[in-house]
């Protein structure tokens, strides 16, 4: 019994710490798109990791990096400015 009383502690930090887990993460949208301001085309970022290869969101609070859907006034998902750095699927 005092093994178990012992342990609670340590059991209750767990607890909370996968709780905490649980409810920390962002709804991330499963389509994604951003527009190249240079060409005005739209690109189809689903599943694609930015990289240097691909694309990457600079650092600028104020400007939408990507979207929900291929539209300047749909939902944000990121902010920065989209630079398109690879070959990238162009939006249907």
């Amino acid at each position: 019994m005092k093994l178990f009383k012992n342990l609670l502690p340590a059991l209750g930090l767990v607890f909370g710490a996968t709780l905490a887990m649980a409810m920390n993460f962002t709804d991330n949208p499963t389509e994604r798109y951003a527009q190249d301001v240079d060409t005005e085309v739209w690109y189809d970022l689903t599943d694609i990791v930015p990289g240097s290869s691909t694309y990457n969101c600079d650092i600028n609070p104020s400007i939408t990096c990507s979207h929900e859907m291929p539209s300047i006034s749909a939902n944000q998902v990121e902010s920065g400015e989209f630079v398109k750095k690879g070959s990238l699927p162009p939006a249907p």
